[in-house]
């Protein structure tokens, strides 16, 4: 029969545990409103860049993107480098898988989500780590340009898809987001009538350069979206985590105790039965 101290033991064990998965719930608790404030942020950032594209077509029609249909897609897919958070690549893995079509480029973020996609069999064609805090999205988020713009520029490939996670409302949900050509009829149209604005760049360059900014800043959003919602999955797991600690820990306080009063029994009896009452 397991003694009192071992009981003891595991209680400490346990109790050590419940420290970690205490630390790790703030941690991921910080990191959801960070990126919660952020990505309002972004997002009216992005649509301004958007609009910017949507004005410049308007007075230079020559410019507006083909839809380029049966050319080979580039595909992002955000997740985590990091575990602990619970289902998010698993779910991630499996609208992933759904969407890469034959010839397509996918691109990984993240090697946690990577190794889901290969139980898969799903083989990406470029993997980057992802960033596992606000301040560390910069260097995955360069890097992944880097690749994107060099793989963009052959001609077979045109269009550029971003998966990802986001949350609205306490819930999260899988987005499949096309990305380049830019969507620029999500805003309101700009009638060529409206006086073009005055600037000596070039019609040309400054559309190259609006895509690039709009692939910068709709890099970033799908980051920090991502980021936060693998810390959402990860705060919902730790929360699970705690109460079943809890839960086990209170289970062995109460045996505990049950075999300490059969230990105090058990040497009561022994006292008795050596007789040194009766000496």
């Amino acid at each position: 029969m397991i003694s009192s101290g071992d009981l003891d033991k595991k209680i400490n064990s346990y109790n050590g545990i419940e420290d970690i998965i205490n630390a790790m719930k703030a941690y991921a608790g910080v990191t959801v409103r960070k990126t919660e404030e952020l990505v309002a942020s972004v997002r009216a950032y992005e649509e301004n860049v958007i609009y910017a594209l949507t004005d410049l077509i308007a007075h230079n029609p020559e410019l507006a993107p083909s839809e380029g249909n049966g050319r080979k897609k580039i595909l992002v897919a955000f997740g985590s480098s990091q575990g602990l958070c619970g289902s998010f690549n698993e779910k991630m893995a499996d609208k992933t898988s759904g969407a890469v079509k034959g010839d397509d480029a996918l691109f990984v973020i993240g090697r946690r989500l990577k190794s889901s996609l290969e139980l898969k069999h799903v083989r990406p064609y470029g993997f980057i780590e992802s960033a596992v805090s606000v301040n560390g999205i910069a260097g995955p988020l360069i890097e992944t340009i880097s690749e994107i713009m060099e793989l963009y520029r052959k001609e077979e490939f045109y269009n550029l898809t971003f998966i990802f996670s986001a949350v609205s409302d306490n819930k999260a949900s899988i987005l499949v987001e096309p990305i380049l050509p830019p969507a620029i009829g999500r805003v309101c149209p700009i009638s060529p009538e409206r006086p073009a604005p005055i600037t000596y760049i070039l019609p040309t360059n400054n559309y190259e350069s609006l895509i690039e900014e709009f692939l910068y800043i709709s890099l970033r959003r799908c980051f920090t979206e991502s980021l936060r919602s693998e810390n959402w999955y990860r705060l919902k797991s730790m929360e699970g985590a705690s109460e079943n600690i809890k839960r086990r820990i209170f289970d062995l306080a109460s045996l505990q105790k049950y075999v300490r009063q059969e230990e105090v029994t058990e040497e009561m009896l022994e006292i008795l039965g050596s007789g040194m009452f009766y000496m």
